[in-house]
């Protein structure tokens, strides 16, 4: 029926099947080939459950899900399709069929061909195999041979040595037994190799090895004999052991290994400690000598002398040492100090800890010890340096603190590391308040320069000058109070090394403000006084500049331009360092203010106030030296011979004018200086000539007074009370000077009418006091030189209104510019 139905099915028109129905029949058969080889039978078994559970579409479908059934009940299939399909779905389901038949068919017919190819060769194979074993036959069977002879020849020899076996064992046991006695006989030998090859190691493990055996059996007399020989040769060993221990030479691992070997060989623990720290403490000092060995060898920085200290432009040429080299330095042997000889420390410190484990001989404070004088010494050679090089804060904070983070490492570094960076920042202190001294000088020295070039006196350039003087100057202080704060970041969190700091930021405040007093009391060539010595701390810097500033060459307008500093020292420059200390950090790392006492700020201030008058009275007393000189000439050339004894004198001596020049080129620079300008007198102030018409009382009082005026009296900040100092020193002079030689009457004359001229010109340049003084020493002069007049003594002299009528003419022909 299956047939007939097949074919009447084929006999219909019916459509073949689509595309895409025979890739669903593809699927099906390779489902079913994979069904029948039992591949993937779970997962094929649980895909038909899922399309058992799904409803039917189509015929196609309910047909593929039931064909593919192990169950498969054709007739039950047929009627369904029949039943429930149309004509045209049935002929469709049917070429389904048809083709799914015919792919099966091909499929089966592929996997015959390939298992049957496949057996084919399998039985080739086979064929091979068995025709070459029947090759190798003939060689089995000579190995199996060869194996039988073997067997026969090792029963053979082991009957012919079982009888010997147990002489060999003896024998054998007596060759190691001769060996072992050799290695004792050899000891002394070994050992004095060892010795002669430092190979101290070797040999006390020699040692150690077989003492024990000999002094086991030392009634045996070479044994013993072997004994005292090793015994000997150890000795020597453990003195090259000592002396190497102590060797500077001897490396760290080295040095350790020694310690460790003299231990072993019965050392005191205590005596090989300290030799240890010995030789340790030779090579950490080598080490740190060559870490500064450039230093070394450089020495100091080269400071040019001067060989003139007349000449100031040869000490204006000292150049400051120069910031890059001096930060390379620094650098580099801190670079050298972190990565050589700390690591070294270090593994002292480590191998000393070895040798005194396990002996409480051994006192660990040795240790402590050793490490705080081998850091002492590393403080030596930086404060050195420091002072030497003077480097920039930058560069001493970054170097410095490479040297701390390393020192961190050894053991109690607490108890040290605060007192090494309170000494360092003390050095750096040091050398900034030197340096910055040191520049104050040479800014003094250059004004001096300039002061000796003539260029700008008793002009404005003059005030421009001690202005940009002035600012420089505190520019100076105010960056070397930066630099000291800039340490505090070596500081941080250290009490010890922030009390050095700040009290090394007083020390340059106080530096600072007792610079000029000490610049003017060297420049000077004085000594302080005695109320302000004690407080003058010892702040000179650079040697060579506060030679040459001593020794220059003095003049009035330096010494008065230092005067115009001096009287400023205090507000301007001492100030601004005081501000800059106590500023608060803001954050940039310039650690906290620092603060001077009302009682210092005082003490700086009298000490710049007494320099500046001690300044003063030293300008006064080379301008009235001056004069001095000049009024003694002009007595020595007062003589005009003997046809000019009653001429009477034509005019004033030169000297009057030469003097009275000066005291106005004076007393015009000391109004610039001191901002104390004279003012004009009104004739009203003049008593006339030479105070003739005082009585003879009035007169021999006022002479017994200028008598007994000071000379060298103390010059007060004032611009009259220094020009009565000057015109003073040159009157005294003049009086004395007189009182030394003889008169006639023309020089008597001569001598009359200059004094009363000097005394009326004086008159414009100080206060009324001051000129009574100075008339009086000038009427003490002519007093005394007509008291030696050879021609009619008092009565030579000139009436009063004959003498006030010569010098008023005079006075009026009289150009001071």
């Amino acid at each position: 029926s299956w047939s007939r139905w097949r074919e009447g099915g084929v006999g219909m028109a019916a459509a073949a099947p689509e595309p895409d129905d025979r890739g669903d029949r593809r699927q099906r058969t390779a489902a079913l080939l994979n069904a029948y080889y039992g591949i993937d039978a779970a997962e094929s078994k649980q895909q038909q459950q899922q399309q058992q559970q799904q409803p039917p579409t189509s015929c196609d479908t309910v047909a593929g899900n039931v064909l593919d059934s192990q169950d498969f009940d054709a007739q039950g299939h047929f009627d369904t399709v029949i039943g429930c399909a149309s004509v045209a779905e049935v002929l469709v389901h049917a070429n389904a069929i048809d083709a799914d038949v015919r792919d099966l068919d091909g499929d089966m017919q592929m996997v015959v061909h390939e298992n049957y190819s496949k057996f084919i060769r399998s039985m080739d194979v086979q064929r091979q195999m068995r025709e070459s074993l029947e090759g190798l036959e003939p060689d089995l069977r000579s190995i199996g041979s060869g194996f039988t002879r073997i067997a026969e020849h090792q029963r053979n020899v082991e009957g012919a040595t079982a009888s010997r076996a147990s002489k060999v064992a003896d024998l054998l046991t007596q060759q190691k037994l001769c060996k072992k006695l050799q290695v004792l006989f050899d000891l002394p030998t070994t050992l004095q190799r060892c010795l002669e090859r430092g190979a101290y190691s070797r040999a006390v493990q020699a040692y150690s090895c077989c003492a024990g055996t000999l002094r086991e059996h030392k009634h045996i007399d070479s044994l013993r004999v072997v004994l005292q020989d090793a015994e000997q040769q150890m000795g020597r060993i453990r003195s090259a052991l000592e002396l190497r221990l102590g060797s500077e030479k001897l490396s760290g691992e080295e040095a350790v290994q020694s310690a460790v070997t003299l231990l072993d060989v019965g050392c005191n623990a205590a005596f090989v400690a300290e030799r240890f720290l010995e030789g340790r403490a030779e090579a950490s000092r080598s080490c740190l000598h060559a870490c500064f060995d450039d230093e070394t060898q450089a020495g100091a920085i080269a400071k040019p002398e001067v060989s003139d200290p007349a000449a100031p432009e040869a000490a204006c040429k000292v150049e400051s040492p120069s910031t890059t080299l001096a930060s390379a330095a620094l650098h580099d042997a801190c670079d050298r100090i972190a990565t050589k000889w700390v690591p070294g420390l270090h593994q002292t410190a480590t191998g000393f800890l070895q040798i005194a484990a396990d002996h409480e001989s051994v006192d660990e404070k040795l240790l402590l010890a050793f490490t705080t004088l081998e850091v002492q010494e590393l403080r030596s050679h930086l404060t050195h340096l420091i002072k030497v090089k003077c480097p920039p804060a930058e560069t001493l904070v970054s170097s410095i603190s490479t040297v701390s983070k390393s020192l961190q490492l050894l053991p109690a570094a607490g108890q040290f590391l605060g007192s090494f960076l309170g000494n360092i920042v003390r050095a750096a202190t040091a050398a900034v308040r030197s340096n910055a001294v040191d520049l104050m000088a040479r800014e003094l020295i250059q004004l001096h320069t300039r002061c000796i070039s003539g260029s700008f006196r008793l002009t404005e350039g003059l005030s421009e000058e001690l202005t940009r003087t002035e600012s420089a100057l505190a520019g100076q202080a105010e960056v070397a109070v930066n630099a000291c704060r800039g340490l505090a970041a070596l500081t941080a969190g250290d009490v010890e090394a922030s009390q050095y700091l700040a009290t090394g930021i007083q020390d340059l405040l106080a530096s600072i403000a007792f610079a000029f007093a000490r610049i003017t009391w060297d420049c000077i060539g004085r000594e302080p006084l005695h109320d302000v010595a004690p407080s003058l701390p010892a702040c000179g810097g650079n040697i060579v500049s506060a030679t040459a500033l001593a020794k220059v060459e003095w003049n009035d307008d330096f010494g008065l331009a230092c005067v115009w500093l001096g009287r400023r020292w205090d507000e301007r420059i001492s100030h601004r360092a005081r501000s800059t200390a106590a500023a608060p950090s803001g954050g940039d790392g310039r650690g906290p203010p620092v603060e001077v006492s009302a009682e210092a700020v005082a003490k700086h201030a009298q000490a710049s106030q007494q320099a500046t008058e001690a300044l003063l009275a030293h300008c006064t007393i080379v301008c009235g030296q001056r004069l001095a000189h000049r009024f003694c000439n002009a007595l020595a050339a007062s003589d005009m011979g003997a046809g000019a004894l009653d001429t009477e004198p034509e005019g004033p001596s030169p000297v009057v004018e030469e003097v009275i020049r000066e005291a106005s080129v004076f007393d015009t620079q000391l109004a610039r200086i001191l901002n104390d300008s004279r003012k004009p007198r009104s004739g009203n102030h003049r008593r006339g000539t030479f105070s003739f018409q005082k009585s003879a009382m009035e007169l021999d009082l006022e002479r017994m007074m200028a008598r007994k005026l000071q000379a060298f009296a103390p010059v007060p900040l004032t611009r009259g009370g220094a020009v009565a100092s000057v015109l003073r020193i040159g009157f005294k002079a003049f009086y004395e000077y007189a009182r030394e030689r003889t008169f006639d009457k023309r020089s008597l004359w001569q001598l009359q009418l200059d004094a009363a001229l000097l005394a009326e010109l004086a008159r414009d340049f100080v206060d009324t006091e001051d000129a009574s003084g100075l008339a009086g020493l000038l009427a003490e002069a002519v007093a005394s030189g007509a008291n030696r007049c050879t021609q009619g003594g008092v009565l030579a002299l000139l009436t009063a209104e004959a003498a006030e009528q010569r010098c008023e003419a005079w006075r009026k022909n009289i150009r001071l510019d």
